[in-house]
């Protein structure tokens, strides 16, 4: 839930420096809540504070997490995803619990105003579902101060109303439209990023994606694992446009691309990189896979629209998928000199280039 608005707020955040000033502000946030909160336990000095040993007890165990949270957040590194609605979840609860434990309705009802930092986090980190039930628990939690308030504190509706509107202005209403907002403009910058990393023709990744989806690729991969490139030129593809038109080069691209894309499993990469020059990245658990997939690209057989065979010069190649010492454009260049010598043999064949062996190093003497 939210995975997605979370990586990408998270990367915006990292790309512009702020990353690590938010986390350090959230820290201070919770530590200076759980100190403000610390001087509701003197009466003297703040007469609407808890009243009664468990009542004091609860708020104390409150402000003393609060305390330990932002110093969590101080001391670890950028939290996962999980672990960021686990804190959204703690921060709503703590600070329901803490103003439950206030003397009057209306204070109960001016500490629901600090559950808007946790909408805040939910609108700009973890998305619209989250801050969805954020809301509602809010909503909940304001409705309920207020019948108590009513129904055993002897309060006047009229009265409450003072505080719990702002409360619900504050609360739920400012974090939904700034979610809208933020969620429009991550929506706005997805499709942007999208039109940026594909081909318009063939809705295939372009060379700009190709990259960017290989550097995902290759974080995931797990160690011993490969990764192929295939690169594929359609043969006599300039002679198809001079003799039928562009019109139906486009057609014959797009056709090629869908197939391409229909081959390709979900995690590995298709791309149109110019021309009639195509790339297939695949992530490869182990030999018996990489062989296996040879097999299937050699064995491949492209058609055009019309449902005719294409012939094609492929080239073949694959590396061991080290994140730290691949380099995709060497690799794509081995793959490239394959095609080209497929198309020296009259094309329509796959020629299959394993790396180059690791240089031996010098025995010591």
């Amino acid at each position: 839930m939210g995975e997605r608005e979370f990586a990408i707020s998270t990367a915006v955040l990292r790309a512009t420096g702020y990353l690590e000033s938010i986390r350090i502000l959230i820290g201070v946030l919770c530590i200076g809540v759980g100190l403000v909160s610390a001087i509701e336990q003197f009466h003297t000095v703040q007469p609407l504070g808890p009243h009664g040993m468990p009542a004091r007890a609860i708020h104390l165990t409150v402000l003393v997490s609060a305390l330990v949270v932002g110093a969590w957040w101080l001391a670890r590194p950028w939290p996962s995803h999980r672990t960021a609605i686990a804190f959204a979840i703690w921060g709503d609860v703590a600070l329901a619990v803490s103003g439950a434990t206030l003397a009057t309705p209306e204070a109960r009802l001016s500490a629901t105003v600090y559950m808007c930092l946790i909408g805040a986090f939910a609108a700009v980190l973890l998305g619209y579902r989250v801050l969805f039930l954020h809301c509602g628990f809010a909503t909940a939690t304001i409705a309920v101060f207020t019948w108590v308030g009513v129904q055993f504190d002897g309060a006047s509706l009229a009265v409450l109303s003072l505080y719990f509107l702002p409360a619900m202005a504050t609360v739920v209403v400012m974090p939904a439209v700034a979610a809208m907002v933020i969620e429009g403009t991550r929506r706005g910058l997805s499709a942007t990023a999208y039109a940026a990393n594909r081909d318009p023709l063939t809705g295939l990744l372009n060379r700009r994606g190709l990259f960017t989806e290989t550097g995902l690729t290759l974080s995931r991969s797990a160690r011993g694992s490969f990764l192929a490139v295939v690169v594929i030129d359609l043969d006599g593809f300039k002679q198809l446009n001079d003799v039928h038109g562009h019109s139906a080069g486009d057609a014959t691209l797009r056709a090629v691309a869908d197939q391409l894309a229909k081959l390709i499993r979900t995690r590995d990469i298709a791309a149109r990189v110019g021309g009639d020059e195509f790339i297939l990245v695949a992530g490869l658990s182990d030999e018996n896979d990489l062989d296996s997939f040879v097999r299937r690209v050699q064995a491949l057989t492209l058609r055009n629209a019309a449902g005719l065979a294409l012939q094609s010069s492929v080239g073949v190649t694959w590396e061991v998928a080290d994140r730290r010492e691949f380099d995709l454009e060497a690799v794509l260049h081995r793959a490239d000199d394959a095609m080209y010598r497929a198309k020296r043999v009259g094309g329509g064949t796959a020629v299959v280039v394993e790396p180059p062996a690791p240089a031996e190093e010098p025995t010591a003497v």
